[in-house]
Parts: structure tokens; C-alpha cells; sequence
């Protein structure tokens, strides 16, 4: 009964940390906000997301609201699917102001309290129409605000972290190597530099630079330790 204890706690520990190893960077996180949080920041954080990606943005949008409502519209989440997207939440979720000051930008369609927001600065798309009643009007002027954007964020240093580790795996043709980290799990990059290949080796300890690009964890530069 011990020993099952401990490998359920062991295997608990590694479950643990696999799933830190797999949370994006700190910064990388674009924060729209609307009143109920089930219509306006829902649809800029849908659309957001489809440019960032396209575009190889290393930014994910998430919608959150001031007082919440308990659902998404059903004919804002038709109108979503019919362009290939789809609402990011099934329940609209709450600001909290630790949200707020760990996003790279807060961008409210609606007046923010201080209580929500903290000492965060907020900006504000005060000329979208107030309705919903228009999808495609209110889309087409979200979608505007967002192409005025992206340019900004694109000027941006990526966001990036530095780690350690093992190489367990070369994947040349998958663009790809495996990593076991300085806390033992193991992680898979993709490999911005096909000539990174040349100057690794299975078993090599290496010291990795790594950025997301399109959603995707990628070694954007390597040294051997």
C-alpha cells in the first residue's frame, strides 16, 4: 500500500510538471474584454486568433467579461462557425485583474473598473457598434481595430525563454528534436534552422533559445554546454 502511495505521488510529481513545461511564455497573451464577455470579446479573440496565426504571430487572445453572462449567444456562435471559427469559451469567463497585468495588451469595448483591472492601462475600441444586431458590421469594424494592431505587435521582440537540456531525439525530417529538461520531462521543438541539424547529436547537452511561432514551440537558437 506504501510503495502504491508513492509511485501514485511520483507519478502526480511528473503529471506536474509535463503540464508546466507545456504553458506558453509569459507575455504572450492579447486580453479583450467586453461587458458580458459573451459577444464583442468573443468574436475579437476568434478573429485575433485566425490573423495571429496566419500571420505566424507568437500571441494567443482570450475573451473575458465584467459581468458575465452564462452563455454565448447561440446566434454569435453561428455566425463564428460559419466563418470557420468558433467562440473560445462554452461559459463566459470573469476578469480578474491578475489576468489584466499578466497580458501584453488589455483591449475593452467596454468601461473597465479598477477593481477588474488593477494599476493595468486599457485600450479602449469605443467605436464598435454597440449592437450585435449587425454581425457583419460589427465584425468588419473589430476585424479593422485588429489589422491595426497586428503591425504594432509585429514590431515587438518575440517573446522567448532560455532552457537546458538533453537531445533524445532527431527528427530531420519533422523538422523536429526532442528535449529532456533540467526537470526530467520531455518536450518536442520545432527547429527554425534546418542547419541546426548538423551541429547536434543524440545525447548532446545543449542550451536552447525558444519562441512560439504560429502556436508552435520553436528552437530559434542552440549552443552545446
Amino acid at each position: 500500500m506504501r510503495l502504491a502511495t508513492t509511485l501514485l505521488s511520483f507519478g502526480l510529481a511528473l503529471f506536474s510538471i509535463s503540464a508546466r513545461a507545456d504553458e506558453p511564455p509569459a507575455g504572450t497573451t492579447i486580453l479583450f474584454v467586453c461587458l458580458h464577455g459573451s459577444v464583442k470579446s468573443q468574436m475579437a479573440a476568434a478573429h485575433f486568433n485566425r490573423i495571429a496565426k496566419a500571420r505566424g504571430l507568437p500571441y494567443t487572445a482570450i475573451s473575458r467579461g465584467i459581468e458575465v453572462d452564462s452563455s454565448i449567444p447561440p446566434r454569435i456562435r453561428a455566425e463564428l462557425n460559419q466563418e470557420g471559427l468558433a467562440p473560445l469559451d462554452d461559459v463566459p469567463q470573469q476578469l480578474t485583474a491578475s489576468e489584466a497585468a499578466g497580458a501584453v495588451k488589455v483591449v475593452a469595448f467596454d468601461v473597465v473598473p479598477e477593481k477588474d483591472r488593477g494599476a493595468t492601462e486599457v485600450n479602449y475600441w469605443s467605436d464598435v457598434p454597440a449592437t450585435s444586431k449587425n454581425y457583419p458590421a460589427l465584425r468588419d469594424a473589430i476585424v479593422h481595430h485588429i489589422d491595426d494592431l497586428v503591425p504594432a505587435l509585429m514590431e515587438r521582440p518575440r517573446p522567448h525563454v532560455t532552457m537546458q537540456g538533453t537531445v533524445m531525439a532527431i527528427e530531420e525530417h519533422k523538422d523536429s528534436i526532442t528535449l529532456r529538461l533540467a526537470d526530467n520531462s520531455s518536450s518536442d521543438f520545432k527547429v527554425q534552422d534546418g542547419l541546426l541539424f548538423d551541429a547536434v547529436r543524440y545525447g548532446d547537452q545543449v542550451k536552447v533559445t525558444v519562441e512560439t511561432i504560429g502556436g508552435t514551440k520553436t528552437i530559434v537558437g542552440m549552443s552545446e554546454q
